[in-house]
């Protein structure tokens, strides 16, 4: 299809009544796809419509804003009739008139003629940016104001707030054209929009359908010439656009829980299932149920994997340590397996774990690891959790050669002591995990249930070296999936309270949307 800018030197051409009917079809198409294009259509109608306003003053009108204006046959020009200084006042007022229609032309020249040149409006708010790779019309951008117009975002994750408080949460790779404070085109890409009742009518256009939201928490998709549309509170309209048989697209709207795909070859959108995992809705990471029982174990340290700029948060704060990222288009981040983030390890993404250089101390002998892993693939010996390098080391949780769940301590002794659990992890779904060694037994919890056990001694101090998350030492055997809600404790859980923090996380779960 033509570009855009192209399109733009069509618009005197359609004004005038010069324009081809060929041109003209392309023109309408292209109106009728980009609502970017409309609005400087729009303005462009408007400029003109005040320039013929201005050319169309009569002589009349001319004399009563204190201009009189006469023809010299002789010498074919025009000259004021007025003297002194009545002649300076009117001809000062005859060059402002003048001078409004070519301001005008002025603007249109540089607006249409020269589109880089665009006059930025700012249409939202950055609240977060997190190591995000941002271009605005082809440059790079780094401001706290989105301005109307194309974004490319190759990496990171993005926070905005619209009109009427509309949150926008934006992963990389996408591409979108900030319209105004009520609408965003999304070209390619994903996001997540939390609307207040004073958002109503906020709308996320894309190749396929126009999402028009009445209230609600809505995530969007757009890949390979398809839109998927997830609600998670709410009510949403979705409107298709035509087909490519030329067939109008069947309204529908979407409620609490629903969600849809919208492909250009079909008139009706498919009812899909809704992707509670995909999409990241909030940089925060709520106080809630799961949180509160980790807390009242008093963990040593408790990683929640939250979305920050500032690396790998702990509680407390003195055991944070840093995200390490690489090669990858995904971001590090991903939705965790409650509201908030995780931890995101190959994947597709830059993520290549996490490492704490000021690791909380372990000298009790006894040892407990809570956490939620997600995995995407069966390769074999990706790390979870370790601090083990050669003789040096106490712990590890670990997939083993053949991908099954294993755990290791290294006892008082110096020996490693090993248990591995029978069963492979499910793929692409949440599992809580638990290993603990008591002096006696170093044990294997699944969602509650113990699945794994074996005589172990005590496990030998560790107060120095760093812990691994994702990955190991070398930095090759890492995970590939996600990891989140991370607890450690120098204490050995009871089967109660481990039944008790999986309880506890079924019941957040089913009470998230």
């Amino acid at each position: 299809m033509t570009d855009a800018s192209d399109l733009r030197s069509l618009f005197a051409n359609y004004i005038s009544g010069d324009i081809s009917s060929t041109q003209l079809q392309a023109l309408e198409a292209a109106l009728s796809e980009s609502s970017y294009l409309r609005r400087d259509f729009i303005e462009y109608m408007n400029i003109e419509s005040a320039i013929c306003d201005l050319a169309a003053i009569s002589e009349h009108e001319i004399a009563e804003i204190g201009i009189e204006v006469t023809v010299n046959a002789d010498q074919n020009r025009a000259s004021t009739v007025e003297t002194g200084n009545q002649a300076i006042r009117f001809r000062l007022r005859g060059v402002t008139i003048f001078g409004i229609i070519a301001a005008s032309l002025l603007v249109t020249f540089f607006w249409f003629g020269n589109p880089s040149n665009e006059i930025k409006t700012s249409v939202a708010t950055l609240v977060t940016n997190i190591e995000a790779n941002v271009l605005y019309n082809g440059e790079q951008w780094n401001d706290s104001e989105l301005g109307s117009g194309e974004y490319q975002m190759d990496s990171g994750l993005i926070h905005l707030q619209f009109a009427g408080g509309v949150m926008v949460f934006v992963e990389a790779p996408a591409r979108f054209d900030a319209v105004s404070g009520k609408r965003l085109v999304l070209h390619n890409g994903r996001l997540s929009a939390s609307v207040p009742p004073e958002g109503i009518g906020f709308t996320v256009e894309t190749p396929e359908a126009e999402v028009i939201d009445f209230g609600t928490e809505f995530s969007v998709d757009v890949e390979s010439g398809e839109s998927e549309v997830h609600v998670f509170e709410g009510l949403v309209r979705v409107q298709p656009k035509t087909s490519t048989d030329g067939r109008e697209g069947e309204v529908i709207e979407l409620r609490t829980d629903q969600a849809v795909k919208v492909m250009k070859a079909k008139v009706k959108p498919v009812d899909i299932e809704l992707a509670t995992d995909r999409f990241i809705r909030t940089f925060d990471e709520p106080r809630r149920k799961y949180a509160k029982a980790v807390k009242q174990l008093s963990p040593v340290a408790f990683y929640r994997m939250a979305i920050r700029d500032r690396g790998l948060v702990a509680e407390p704060p003195r055991y944070s340590g840093v995200v390490l990222t690489g090669d990858g288009i995904r971001p590090a981040h991903a939705s965790g397996v409650f509201a908030g983030g995780s931890m995101r390890v190959l994947a597709n993404s830059t993520g290549r774990g996490g490492r704490v250089d000021s690791p909380p101390s372990l000298s009790t002998g006894q040892f407990t690891l809570a956490v939620f892993l997600y995995l995407e693939t069966r390769a074999s010996g990706g790390t979870v959790v370790a601090n083990i390098r050669g003789d040096e080391g106490s712990f590890a949780l670990a997939l083993d050669e053949s991908g099954f769940l294993r755990a290791t301590v290294r006892n008082g002794d110096g020996e490693l002591q090993s248990v591995t659990c029978d069963t492979l992890l499910p793929l692409r779904m949440w599992q809580h995990i638990v290993m603990s060694v008591d002096g006696e037994q170093l044990r294997i919890y699944k969602d509650g249930k113990l699945v794994a056990s074996k005589p172990s001694g005590a496990m030998t101090a560790s107060d120095s070296l760093p812990i691994l998350i994702g990955t190991d030492y070398d930095g090759l055997k890492l995970w590939d999936g996600r990891i989140d809600e991370l607890a450690i404790f120098d204490k050995p859980l009871s089967e109660d309270d481990i039944v008790s923090l999986y309880h506890s996380a079924l019941e957040e779960i089913a009470g998230l949307k």
